[in-house]
């Protein structure tokens, strides 16, 4: 039976969507200095975290949860990941958002996946991958104008 005594406010989780919050209000008022299409998409994601954030720090204050259990894991894996997030943001001015990105999914995917690869596998992930970066390329530098990190490479 869930007795009060099991629950518990998740104070990391508030803290770290007011951080969140803090940092979209910097990037909406930030995106002012773009051009008028160049500011939708960023202006529409600031939005969107906003919200969430804001929704989840209500939900989090009303209803607190139960306990987590302890969550086992690679510190290895997650400091992989870390570094992988960390490359993606400082080589995407130096090579240009098609390469790093390209290199950084790919490099993320082999860290994260705890699965068997299989080339069906392999090359269903390389596709997508392929589509959603070259989608996100186009709709950026074509369709709304935002200027993307050109680098030595694409």
């Amino acid at each position: 039976m869930d007795t009060h005594e099991n629950r518990v406010t998740d104070v990391r989780g508030i803290g770290a969507c007011a951080l969140v919050m803090l940092l979209a209000g910097g990037v909406f008022k930030a995106a002012t200095e773009f051009e008028m299409l160049g500011a939708v998409f960023p202006r529409a994601v600031a939005s969107l975290l906003m919200v969430l954030a804001g929704l989840y720090i209500v939900l989090a204050l009303k209803r607190p949860s139960r306990r987590p259990e302890r969550i086992e894991g690679s510190r290895g894996r997650r400091i992989a990941m870390f570094g992988v997030m960390l490359a993606w943001a400082l080589l995407l001015e130096p090579l240009g958002f098609l390469t790093t990105s390209m290199a950084c999914y790919a490099a993320a995917l082999l860290i994260a996946n705890y699965d068997q690869w299989t080339p069906r596998m392999a090359m269903n992930y390389a596709g997508v991958g392929l589509t959603i970066l070259v989608g996100l390329y186009l709709l950026f530098s074509q369709v709304l104008a935002v200027p993307l990190p050109r680098g030595v490479m694409i």
